[in-house]
């Protein structure tokens, strides 16, 4: 009677080592590549609801809302909206402060901290402020105030592939487009045309 061992020998098990090495090499930078991509676009939606929600409470509520906004360099950056004209502090934690960022309680920002491998390159409005400012929306037609002002946040991610490119303009339309043709985020349009 003969006996059969099962098992691998160790060229076997080295073959498979080795292609397992491969194909996670090969797939590490493809992961990173698609979050990073998937994290701008997240982002950036996150702003333009935090926007749109501010604008539509505005008009819905018949109540002038701020929206605030806060850089400080490109990976520390903040926005958030609040009843009222004279802004929220996007940078405040504590909800129980009169400074917080909040609709009838309910906490309304995004902050730069729940985001990774991400950039603001640009956060503009006609307002000379620094890194700090505010603009508001009209209660009754939802257009920013004072009339003709205008913000703009540019957003890259950190390997610098992708940008997509946020504003508001001055009629309250919010607008997500590609600022360069070299680092588009495809479903978004050209911010060109």
């Amino acid at each position: 009677m003969i006996l059969y061992k099962s098992g691998f020998t160790l060229i076997e098990l080295l073959v498979v080592i080795a292609i397992i090495g491969i194909s996670v090499t090969l797939a590490v930078p493809s992961w990173d590549y698609v979050s990073q991509k998937r994290n701008l676009t997240n982002a950036t939606e996150q702003v333009a609801a935090v926007m749109a929600v501010a604008q539509t409470e505005a008009q819905k509520r018949n109540q002038t809302i701020s929206l605030a906004f806060s850089r400080t360099d490109d990976q520390s950056w903040c926005v958030g909206a609040a009843l009222g004209s004279t802004g929220c502090d996007c940078k405040e934690t504590n909800p129980a402060s009169a400074q917080f960022c909040a609709i009838n309680g309910v906490a309304s920002g995004v902050a730069a901290a729940n985001f990774r491998y991400l950039n603001l390159l640009e956060a503009t409005d006609n307002q000379p402020s620094g890194g700090d400012s505010f603009i508001t929306f009209d209660p009754v037609r939802g257009i920013l105030q004072p009339a003709g002002d205008k913000l703009q946040f540019t957003f890259e991610s950190t390997n610098g592939y992708f940008q997509l490119r946020l504003s508001i303009s001055p009629t309250g339309l919010l607008k997500i487009c590609n600022p360069h043709s070299d680092k588009q985020v495809g479903g978004y349009k050209s911010c060109v045309t």
